[in-house]
């Protein structure tokens, strides 16, 4: 089978803008934050919710562990784990918290954290530490680019001059990113989880971007603790993901939210009913996992990541700069770019307001902005419904307002020049 390319994308490019439900002014490059869902989604959420209105009571005393069940089982089928090992929550920070408020922390744990981690995630384990006596971080400082060998080894070195301290306490728990946000790299996953769990270290995989985007094979991976976005690239409705728990594991860990359930149902049915809101987001991951069959996985991987490699490319050719990193698989479907800002102290980009706002009325666009390794970067989704042209136009525009800054850079330089030779 031939898998479709930028070149040659086949039933991908613009023509599935008809499937989503887009402005026709607006084009989405930041698919990765807040996912969007085709329209045949939309259609199954609705059928959810009809369905539920018909008779309120049927449906959440009688129907709906059943519904979120059957769901369960077609996403642990999907990432290739036990359907007992998976439930269905909010997203990912609310599994995290879930995971990490149930543990009980003892003085002298340690909780290792990327410095790369998302910031909901390193404020979970910031909290946890504030709550607890001497439960403190240890951080893994991770600048890239990086090779998979370098990331490996430097997290290990971390755990090792931590042991060498032989102070009494231990690494308990590490949080590792599949994919990470900001810079958006795929990480060796495996490598990192055999080899903190080596030491006896508990490992929680943050997933949020993975689903979707990257095969994930749980039984493989063999990790404690896995959470993943299901609003992200796997199109189902926001507020919808799924939390790994191994069966080892869960008789400890409880819903953020406490119920009736808790002490009662056992570890399923607690999470299956955190109260009453609509469940039909979580449910609509069926209405994903059916679009995504019309194309099959690998040809909507095959494209994305084509198009976020390419297209990166693009467009750090228009800037005159580079790309992060030129290792093919450590780029999912997010391509990360650098602006060639000569201040990246700029007061204009002190907050991310000003980008934020030239991109949305400008352009009516919007990519992420943020600083990594000294430098200023730009974080672009590829999506199934983008072309290489996408990213040329967004290569223009991001030039257009770097040269701005640095115009104003330039003659800030030359005003403190001329106060000079006063």
């Amino acid at each position: 089978m031939t898998l479709p390319t930028p070149a040659n994308p086949g039933p991908f490019g613009h023509k599935q803008r008809k499937n989503f439900l887009f402005d026709d002014n607006f084009t989405n490059y930041n698919h990765g934050s807040y996912g969007s869902f085709p329209k045949s989604v939309q259609e199954n959420l609705l059928k959810w919710q009809n369905h539920a209105e018909l008779n309120p009571d049927r449906w959440v005393r009688r129907e709906l562990k059943n519904a979120l069940t059957k769901v369960r089982g077609q996403v642990a089928e999907y990432i290739n784990c036990d359907v007992d090992e998976l439930v269905l929550v909010q997203n990912t920070t609310v599994g995290i918290n879930s995971v990490m408020r149930s543990i009980k922390f003892v003085p002298g744990d340690r909780i290792l954290q990327l410095s790369t981690g998302y910031g909901a995630v390193n404020k979970t384990i910031e909290y946890i530490c504030d709550t607890h006596t001497d439960v403190k971080v240890v951080e893994v400082e991770l600048v890239h680019p990086q090779t998979d060998h370098a990331i490996v080894h430097l997290i290990e070195k971390t755990v090792q001059d931590h042991l060498a301290r032989k102070d009494g306490s231990r690494v308990r728990l590490g949080i590792i990113d599949w994919i990470s946000s900001v810079p958006a790299v795929v990480l060796p996953v495996k490598q990192i989880t055999d080899m903190l769990k080596s030491y006896g270290i508990l490992v929680c995989v943050d997933a949020a971007h993975a689903i979707g985007q990257v095969p994930m094979d749980l039984r493989y991976l063999d990790a404690d603790f896995v959470i993943t976005n299901c609003h992200k690239w796997l199109y189902s409705v926001r507020g919808s993901a799924a939390l790994y728990i191994s069966k080892k594991l869960q008789k400890d860990i409880h819903p953020v939210t406490i119920t009736a359930e808790y002490k009662v149902g056992g570890f399923h049915p607690e999470f299956a009913w955190v109260g009453t809101l609509d469940y039909a987001n979580m449910l609509s991951i069926e209405g994903g996992l059916a679009f995504r069959a019309q194309y099959g996985d690998s040809a909507i991987m095959h494209y994305c990541h084509r198009l976020a490699v390419e297209g990166g490319q693009v467009m750090a050719h228009i800037l005159g700069t580079n790309v992060l990193t030129t290792i093919d698989h450590q780029t999912g479907f997010l391509a990360n770019v650098r602006l060639p800002i000569k201040d990246i102290n700029h007061p204009k980009i002190a907050t991310p307001n000003f980008l934020i706002e030239y991109q949305q009325d400008k352009y009516n666009v919007f990519a992420p902005l943020y600083k990594h390794g000294g430098c200023f970067w730009t974080r672009v989704s590829a999506q199934i419904y983008l072309e290489l042209s996408d990213f040329v136009r967004l290569g223009h525009i991001l030039k257009e307002v770097t040269e701005m800054l640095n115009s104003e850079t330039e003659e800030g330089e030359k005003g403190k020049g001329a106060k000079t030779s006063l």
